[in-house]
């Protein structure tokens, strides 16, 4: 499957910094891939390379646990589908950008899809696992949810930015939203835009 990450690589390549944002709703234009675009938008303008997945419209399948990522530093993932095109990406990228709305309390299952495969990134010498993910990133998160409280958008940004670190990602932002239920309700928040908007320009930065 092609989309914006094919048509971005070859110019990716020559970029000074490549910002990668995951989009983790179900919804192509809904708040959180409005956010995020915000946050690409204010990436782009620092001079920044830009690639966005929606992994819901992608062949993302579930980690089978079968372990063949971690026999060595030169090991794949065994299941051959669109988290290819994500792996590329985020290798080369130095910057990772998680987003997502809170479903049921926590992030979607689409995203935490993608996550489980990123366990593809480790690999097992001797009995101790190391990260076979070369270099120092820098991240960004956003949640968005309906109701108005922000304890659950910063328990998922919490646990996104420990993702990031996982990975030697250090997160040096987040854009938390609330009473977001609606697509467009993000635009009603030019607050949200702005802040998503700094956050890329911090993380096209060198």
């Amino acid at each position: 499957m092609k989309g914006e990450a094919d048509d971005n690589a070859d110019r990716a390549q020559e970029a000074e910094v490549e910002v990668v944002a995951i989009c983790g709703s179900p919804r192509e234009a809904g708040n959180t891939a409005t956010l995020i675009e915000a946050l690409l938008e204010g990436a782009r303008e620092s001079g920044a390379e830009t690639t966005r997945f929606d992994p819901a419209k992608m062949q993302i399948l579930d980690c089978i646990a079968d372990d063949e990522c971690l026999k060595g530093p030169d090991a794949k993932c065994i299941l051959d589908d669109d988290m290819g095109h994500i792996y590329d990406a985020l290798r080369r990228a130095e910057a990772w950008v998680l987003g997502t709305p809170v479903y049921h309390g926590h992030l979607t299952g689409t995203l935490k899809r993608v996550i489980d495969r990123l366990y593809a990134f480790y690999m097992s010498e001797g009995g101790q696992w190391r990260l076979a993910l070369e270099g120092e990133r820098k991240g960004g998160v956003i949640v968005v949810q309906a109701d108005r409280g922000l304890a659950t958008p910063e328990r998922v940004a919490e646990y996104l930015e420990e993702v990031l670190r996982a990975y030697n990602v250090e997160p040096i932002g987040r854009v938390l939203g609330c009473e977001l239920l609606k697509r467009g309700d993000a635009a009603a928040h030019p607050d949200m835009a702005a802040q998503a908007r700094d956050l890329g320009r911090e993380l096209a930065s060198e």
